[in-house]
C-alpha cells in the first residue's frame, strides 16, 4: 500500500546586504552532507521552538542557498522532488517521521534538477527550503499554525544564523522562516510596488497547478499569455505596434517602452523556469476565449531560433543600378538597438530595397550588421551605417524610415 504523505514547504530567508549583492558575485556552492545534516538539526531546533512539538512530522532540508526564482517554479517541482525523495524512503505500510539532510557528497549534488544554480546577480534575498511532511490529516493543522505563526514569530535563532554564515562564508542582515505563499505575498508585493503588478499574474498561473492560464496586455502594447510551463508573447513592429497604440503622442518614446517591457517580461518568467515563445501578430491572440488565444498563439509561434523578424517594405526585384546602401539602427539611451532600417540606392536615387529589421536576441545586432557590410563589400561599395541614437519614424509615424527622411517628423 502506497504511503499517503503530505507536505508543506517552508523556507529560512537568508537577506544579505545591499553593497555584496550589488557586486555580482555568485552565492556561495551547496554545503556538503555533514554541514547541512548540522544545519537541519539547527533548523527542526529552532521550528520546534517557534511551533511547539513537531516529532509526528517529517522534515527535509536542502543544504544549499536558492535565488527565489529558483524555487518558484511552474508547478512547484521542488516540492514534487523532495516529497517522493521522501516517501521512497519510508516502509510500504507506514508513515515514519524522519529528518534528511541533502548535501554534496564529493563534488556532487545528488539531485541535479534541484540543485542550487549559484547564479551571478542572485540575490539580495536568498533562501534555504525545506520540507515538512506528514500525514495528511496532521498536515492540515501544522499548515494553519506556519501560515499564522511562522513569517510573524519565525526569527531563526543566533546559534543558527552563526551557522549559516559560518558555512556559506557570507554575512546575513536578517534570517527568518516563511512559508511559500509567505514568499508568493512578499513577491507579489515587490512587483506590485515596481510597477509589475499584471507579470505577478501570469506567474502565478504558472506556478500552482489549479490556476487557469492567464493573459496580460499592457497599455503599451504588449501581450503575454501563460499556461502551466509555456508563455508566449506577441512581438510588434512599429508599424503593427501604431495599430494597437494609434494615440500615442511620443511614438519613438513608447515604442521603446514597448521594448523594454517585452525585455523585462520576458526576463522575469525566464528566470522562474517558463519557456517564453515569441509570436507573430494575430486579432486572436487578444480575443475574449483564452483557450482559443492560446491555441492561435501555439499556431503563430516563431521558431525557438528565430534570431529577427524583417519587414520588406519595397523590393524592386533587380540590384543592377545599385549606388548605396545605408543601414539606420534605431535605438534609445539604456536600451540599445531595437530595430535597422536598410535602404539600397541606384544612382540615380531611385529606392531599389527598403526593409526594416529587428532583432530578437543580443547576437542579431552584429549579425545584422555584419550581414549588410558583407552585402555592401560584394559590390564594391561600404555600408553606410548611421546611428542617430533613436528611433526614427516618418511625419505620420506609420513607418520606421532611414536618416534623413525623419527629418521634419520631429524625430
Amino acid at each position: 500500500m502506497e504511503n499517503q504523505v503530505s507536505s508543506v514547504p517552508a523556507v529560512l530567508t537568508v537577506e544579505l546586504d545591499l553593497e555584496s549583492a550589488a557586486q555580482g558575485e555568485p552565492p556561495p556552492g551547496p554545503l556538503a552532507w555533514e554541514e547541512a545534516d548540522r544545519l537541519c538539526w539547527a533548523l527542526a531546533e529552532d521550528l520546534q521552538r517557534i511551533l511547539g512539538p513537531l516529532n509526528e512530522y517529517g522534515f527535509v532540508v536542502l543544504g544549499g542557498l536558492y535565488d527565489l526564482t529558483e524555487i518558484l517554479r511552474p508547478g512547484l517541482p521542488m516540492v514534487d522532488i523532495l516529497s517522493e525523495l521522501y516517501r521512497r524512503s519510508l516502509p510500504d505500510t507506514r508513515f515514519q517521521p524522519q529528518v534528511m539532510a541533502i548535501g554534496t557528497r564529493g563534488e556532487e549534488f545528488p539531485i541535479p534538477a534541484i540543485a542550487p544554480q549559484c547564479r551571478p546577480g542572485s540575490g539580495p534575498l536568498l533562501a534555504i527550503p525545506f520540507l515538512l511532511l506528514g500525514e495528511p490529516e496532521a498536515m492540515d493543522r501544522l499548515s494553519t499554525r506556519l501560515e499564522k505563526d511562522l513569517l510573524e514569530k519565525g526569527r531563526a535563532s543566533l546559534r543558527t544564523g552563526q551557522l549559516v554564515q559560518d558555512s556559506f562564508g557570507i554575512t546575513a542582515l536578517n534570517l527568518s522562516f516563511a512559508t511559500f505563499n509567505d514568499l508568493c505575498a512578499l513577491m507579489k508585493v515587490q512587483l506590485d510596488n515596481a510597477g509589475f503588478g499584471p507579470l505577478w499574474e501570469l506567474l502565478e498561473a504558472a506556478l500552482f497547478t489549479d490556476r487557469p492560464p492567464a493573459r496580460a496586455q499592457l497599455p503599451e502594447g504588449n501581450l503575454f499569455l501563460v499556461e502551466g510551463t509555456e508563455a508566449f508573447t506577441r512581438f510588434l513592429t512599429f508599424s503593427q505596434w501604431r495599430r494597437h497604440c494609434p494615440n500615442s503622442q511620443d511614438p519613438a518614446a513608447d515604442y521603446a517602452r514597448f521594448h523594454q517591457l517585452q525585455r523585462q517580461y520576458s526576463a522575469g518568467l525566464a528566470a522562474h523556469g517558463l519557456s517564453v515563445a515569441i509570436v507573430e501578430d494575430s486579432d486572436e491572440l487578444a480575443g475574449e476565449d483564452i483557450h482559443q488565444a492560446l491555441a492561435a498563439a501555439r499556431m503563430h509561434a516563431m521558431p525557438a531560433d528565430t534570431e529577427e523578424v524583417n519587414e520588406v517594405v519595397v523590393d524592386a526585384g533587380s540590384w543592377e543600378q545599385l549606388a548605396g546602401i545605408s543601414l539606420t539602427e534605431h535605438s534609445r539611451p539604456g536600451l540599445g538597438p531595437v530595430a535597422y532600417t536598410v535602404v539600397a540606392r541606384s544612382g540615380t536615387d531611385q529606392v531599389l530595397y527598403y526593409a526594416n529589421q529587428y532583432p530578437l536576441t543580443p547576437e542579431a545586432i552584429p549579425r545584422i550588421r555584419g550581414h549588410w557590410q558583407e552585402a555592401a563589400a560584394e559590390q564594391g561599395l561600404e555600408l553606410e551605417l548611421i546611428q542617430p541614437g533613436d528611433i526614427l519614424h516618418g511625419p505620420d509615424a506609420a513607418q520606421l524610415v532611414p536618416w534623413p527622411e525623419a527629418v521634419g517628423a520631429g524625430h
